[in-house]
């Protein structure tokens, strides 16, 4: 197998204040976090070279997939933290050995297994009554049995992350209060009359991993995971002193509002995500024999108020819309070596996925209970058979060359949407694509690697896109069943250089990527729909270059700068899109970091940055420092641990240093401190 390009230990997880698995990514070059809120965040995806969206690369837990049957998303909130061992990552298109999802990298989460008897115990609070709790136990049994058990606990009043804006016209004001506040395009419209509350969350996880070595060479694993986040509004605040009425802007302006303003887009919302995973791997003879099964379920829930202008947050109904997916997974690897120049990897594996989407009724939009049946359905379901091969050909002592490829074929089926009992029901689908890849690594001196690689990777439409159909505002959004998957070829070139016999380490890699039939929508005002289509034509450009510095011992620099131009150069549907910025994503992004370990002390102080990022495909949303943008950020965060005894540690992160305000969309957090005690055995 291809090896990843580098990988994120949970010694340096522990240099910094991580409460979700994704954050531990968000110094990786090449990986941009979308994370506005912390534990508060819905939505968080990890994009990798140019990529929009958790759907394009694809996520592992001990070899299960991740991504949601659904929409592809991660739920990352809802993962556990404490019982990673490391993280993989490889970065570019990876469709000839991973298949669909697999177009802007793989990421595999490996869990810990004991080694001995161990057990920790960590407390922390922080700024807006955060608290974190991690427990776990683990051994290693007749020298054959390892086990671990772990929960986390977090939660968090949070803090206000949205204004309520109203635009400003002509009239006459009756109250004072509130500022002015320019819209996403950089004009002064709207005036902020108040916010929408604090934005709290918490998340619970619970973890076991079993292993047991039943030879010298073979073993099988177990793996269970089982998250839940919950995230939601407390009370609004009014600036005005009262939650109705117009605001005086100006002599001849005035910005009106009305109890529904300071809660809308808001309600309450639950992600669960199960996850099992069984492996085994032995050694027959000269071949490595591997073989895993494993589901993954998902629960989305989430309430938006559908009450009036009057409604408030204390009557307002509301509608409830739950997707529910599960994806069951397996495959059989073998590496077979053939003389001393190659290693041939052949394997097979298959992959169902069934979704459900309802929506119902709500007597009160911030309470489950009392639900109607169902008044919106869509599903369905699919399956993916793939078989692949790679040959690692050892040409010379110092020169490898990768040649690999993969055939996946999917089928789509019961596919339906609609009011219950009168859903549009769909045709069945079939579809496949071939998927090669050529890289080559070469050893030029002994403290030079060059690398190279030609790929085609694709992804597949998911469920959502091929049968959610949804309607807001009177706005119809619609799926498309006859989807094409996006495709791409790949190129990319890079090296790898040591100095100073080791202590110093940089490498640089450019790529590029062609991208065709992007799904898009296309906008018919007329009709007032949103259909979505294969259209447009894209391509990525860019560079990754990282360095590490060790300084002395015990204290090292690391950093990194990633570029990013990631266009649209066709798309008929939305022309006002071509030659523009994907959305989502920055054109620059860096990351600069001092690491200090010692035997009683250990700290970190690292500054991260990103440019301006567009949320419109026509890049108009040139505002910064306004509600629903994103402007540029530099933001500096620390950690300091000490341990004055070998059972126990003391920290304090600081996230924030320099309390710098921005918008990601929502208002990023401000400076916060978390304190923790940790007992470890």
């Amino acid at each position: 197998m291809i090896k990843c390009e580098g990988s994120i230990t949970s010694g340096e997880m522990e240099l910094r204040n991580i409460d979700t698995v994704d954050e531990a990514l968000s110094l990786a070059k090449g990986i941009f976090v979308k994370r506005s809120k912390g534990l508060m965040d819905a939505y968080s995806s990890v994009n990798i070279r140019g990529f929009k969206g958790d759907q394009y690369s694809l996520v592992l837990l001990d070899g299960q997939p991740l991504n949601g049957g659904y929409r592809g998303r991660v739920q990352w909130t809802a993962l556990a933290v404490d019982n990673i061992e490391k993280i993989e990552v490889i970065r570019g298109p990876s469709s000839a050995l991973y298949g669909g999802n697999a177009m802007g990298g793989v990421i595999n989460i490996i869990t810990k297994t004991p080694q001995k008897l161990e057990a920790s115990v960590t407390g922390g609070y922080g700024t807006d009554n955060t608290k974190r709790y991690r427990l776990s136990v683990g051994d290693r049994f007749m020298d054959k049995l390892s086990l671990r058990i772990g929960y986390e606990g977090e939660s968090t009043d949070g803090y206000v992350t949205a204004p309520v804006l109203r635009t400003i016209k002509p009239g006459s004001g009756t109250l004072h209060g509130g500022y002015p506040m320019d819209d996403k395009y950089g004009n002064p419209t709207k005036w902020v009359v108040g916010d929408l509350g604090d934005n709290f969350a918490e998340k619970n996880t619970f973890d076991v991993k079993a292993a047991f070595d039943f030879s010298d060479t073979g073993r099988i694993a177990f793996t269970a995971e089982s998250g839940r986040h919950k995230y939601g509004y407390d009370s609004p605040h009014t600036y005005m002193g009262s939650f109705s009425g117009s605001a005086i802007v100006g002599p001849d302006d005035q910005a009106s509002f009305s109890p529904n303003d300071f809660i809308s887009y808001t309600g309450m919302g639950k992600k669960e995500i199960d996850v099992y995973a069984l492996t085994f791997k032995e050694l027959f003879g000269p071949v490595q024999f591997n073989a895993q099964v494993g589901t993954t379920s998902v629960d989305d829930g989430y309430t938006v108020e559908s009450g009036g202008s009057a409604a408030t947050y204390y009557d307002s109904p509301g509608t409830l819309k739950e997707a529910k997916s599960r994806t069951w997974f397996t495959e059989v690897r073998g590496d077979v070596p053939i003389g001393e120049s190659h290693k041939l990897t052949l394997g097979v594996s298959f992959r169902t996925d069934d979704s459900d989407t309802n929506e119902y009724k709500l007597p009160y939009y911030l309470s489950y209970s009392g639900k109607s049946d169902s008044t919106f359905y869509s599903g369905g379901k699919d399956r993916i058979w793939a078989v692949f091969a790679q040959d690692e050909w050892c040409i010379a002592e110092t020169l490898s060359l990768y040649l690999g490829c993969r055939y996946d074929t999917w089928k789509v089926y019961d596919g339906a949407s609609g009011k219950p009992a009168s859903e549009i029901h769909y045709n069945s689908r079939n579809d496949s694509q071939v998927s090669p890849k050529v890289s080559a690594v070469w050893n030029a001196l002994e403290a030079t690697t060059l690398r190279g690689s030609i790929g085609h990777a694709f992804r597949a439409p998911n469920l959502y896109e091929l049968y959610r159909t949804w309607t807001v505002w009177g706005t119809t959004s619609k799926s498309n069943p006859n989807l094409n998957p996006e495709t791409l070829w790949a190129y990319e070139v890079g090296v790898d250089q040591g100095f100073f016999d080791g202590w110093t380490q940089a490498s640089l890699t450019g790529y590029y990527n062609d991208i065709n039939d992007l799904i898009y929508y296309k906008v018919d005002d007329a009709e007032k729909t949103r259909t979505l289509m294969n259209a447009g034509k894209a391509r990525t450009v860019g560079f990754e270059f990282g360095v590490s510095q060790k300084i002395i011992e015990g204290l090292s620099a690391r950093g990194n700068f990633t570029y990013t131009d990631a266009k649209i150069t066709r798309n008929p549907l939305d022309p006002a899109s071509e030659d523009k910025m994907v959305t989502g994503i920055p054109k620059y992004m860096y990351n600069v970091g001092l690491y200090a370990e010692q035997k009683w002390f250990r700290g970190s102080v690292i500054g991260r940055y990103f440019s301006k990022i567009y949320n419109l495909s026509d890049n108009r949303d040139t505002a910064e420092g306004a509600y629903q943008t994103y402007e540029p950020a530099f933001m500096v965060d620390a950690k300091i641990t000490f341990t004055p005894f070998e059972w126990g540690n003391i920290s304090l992160s600081v996230d924030n240093v320099f309390d710098k305000e921005y918008y990601e969309y929502y208002k990023l957090r401000g400076r916060a401190f978390l304190g923790e005690l940790t007992f470890r055995y």
